[in-house]
């Protein structure tokens, strides 16, 4: 342990003291975050009604406050506002500031340049916690949630802060780590839509959690089958629907994993028309935060080619999947939400200008989304640009506009590869 970490007992915290671990379940805090600081007496009365019996502090991130019974002030140095990562507000002091999480969503706190750094760090350390994952489940071995519960909470964090830097990541194409990929994904997409729908805090984290892992199955299956972009043969359907009853093995060993998490994995196949699979269940026979979980992986599942077809450009997505949801097939009142949440120009959409211009959206105002920030690429000639040039549609002096969203994956329209963002 280092040495600005202290282990405590619940009678000892104090208003200031920043918490890193407590002796009880993630899933049992009463905090959305298992990492923050105490802000009043109430959060101490909280912790002792969950069961908190120890904790363990940061001294270089705690302040301890003077109140009216304690004037003797603290020494220890308070690191927490010059935490990049931390949120300076978490889920909960934004309810208390009379701000709901789902209007944060449309508010960033920071600019996306500066958020997306945070996410990509945040991603990098959540492949390391999956791949620890992975080899427990190779290992038939218990998946223990400490690895993966902060994971949920930065991921909120960093939701409301700007969601535009998770969603970015989401839309990257992508060449290796698929699964993790895909699951990471999954779970940003799913969030924001619960976020936004005012879903509560203790439902977020069974929410991110079943989204995390509702592919876990695959882990011990041919990941060649994982999105091979061809119609499966009838022996490869069937061993890629045994992912769902391979998942219900893998995470019915961990007791900390919540029931209904576990059920959620189970049911991300499921359509509301009960088409679905394995139980051919309706959307009246659905818990929401299913139907939610069953959108996000299907709109993933369909940008980056992760069915038995090859995947197709956001906008075309977001059409198919609303057409879907016109035959009841899908949950339309989330449809709707996601459409809403993504814009008409989905981050990363590759699209032609009046100027017959050709660039990328990079960022999306909700409130025009007509108007998004377009990366330059293509010249009005055709030709590639040296020097990409950044616009935002809203303050454009030679009032440019979206003539349509293009196919970057036609060689025609993007003979130099410019189009595609790419991760590693």
């Amino acid at each position: 342990m280092g040495s600005t970490l202290k282990k405590i007992t619940i009678d000892e915290l104090e208003v200031g003291l920043f918490i890193v671990e407590m002796d009880i379940s993630w899933i049992k805090s009463p905090f959305l975050l298992h990492r923050r600081a105490i802000k009043t007496k109430n959060d101490i009365i909280l912790l002792k009604k969950a069961g908190v019996k120890c904790l363990t502090i940061d001294l270089n991130k705690s302040q301890l406050i003077e109140t009216e019974n304690d004037s003797s002030g603290s020494d220890i140095k308070d690191n927490l506002e010059n935490d990049p990562i931390i949120a300076e507000s978490s889920p909960m002091q934004t309810q208390e500031a009379g701000v709901s999480n789902s209007q944060k969503l449309d508010e960033p706190s920071v600019l996306l340049s500066e958020e997306i750094n945070r996410a990509t760090i945040l991603k990098k350390q959540a492949n390391e916690s999956f791949q620890q994952i992975n080899e427990a489940v190779k290992s038939n071995q218990a998946i223990s949630i400490e690895k993966i519960s902060p994971v949920i909470d930065e991921t909120v964090s960093s939701l409301l802060r700007n969601s535009q830097a998770l969603l970015t990541l989401m839309n990257l194409k992508r060449y290796e780590e698929k699964l993790f990929s895909h699951s990471f994904s999954v779970m940003t997409l799913a969030l924001t839509l619960a976020i936004k729908d005012g879903v509560e805090d203790e439902d977020l984290k069974i929410l991110g959690m079943a989204a995390l892992l509702h592919d876990i199955g695959w882990a011990q299956l041919p990941l060649n089958l994982f999105g091979q972009n061809r119609k499966y043969s009838d022996n490869e359907l069937k061993v890629v629907r045994q992912h769902l009853k391979i998942s219900n093995v893998i995470v019915s060993r961990s007791d900390d994993i919540h029931e209904r998490s576990k059920r959620l994995i189970l049911l991300h196949h499921e359509r509301s028309d009960g088409s679905g699979y394995p139980d051919g269940l309706t959307q009246g026979q659905l818990d929401p935060l299913a139907r939610i979980l069953i959108l996000a992986d299907y709109y993933d599942e369909m940008i980056h080619g992760l069915l038995d077809k090859p995947g197709l450009i956001s906008a075309e997505a977001l059409k198919f999947l609303y057409k879907e949801s016109i035959q009841k097939k899908l949950d339309k009142y989330y449809v709707e939400m996601l459409i809403k949440l993504l814009g008409i120009y989905p981050l990363c959409s590759a699209v032609e200008l009046t100027s017959k211009e050709k660039g990328v959206v990079i960022e999306v105002a909700r409130d025009k989304p007509l108007e998004p920030v377009v990366r330059i690429l293509y010249s009005s000639d055709g030709n590639a640009l040296a020097e990409p040039s950044i616009i935002n549609l809203q303050k454009d002096d030679k009032s440019r506009q979206i003539k349509s969203v293009i196919n970057c994956l036609d060689e025609n329209v993007d003979p130099h590869n410019l189009l595609v963002m790419a991760q590693a």
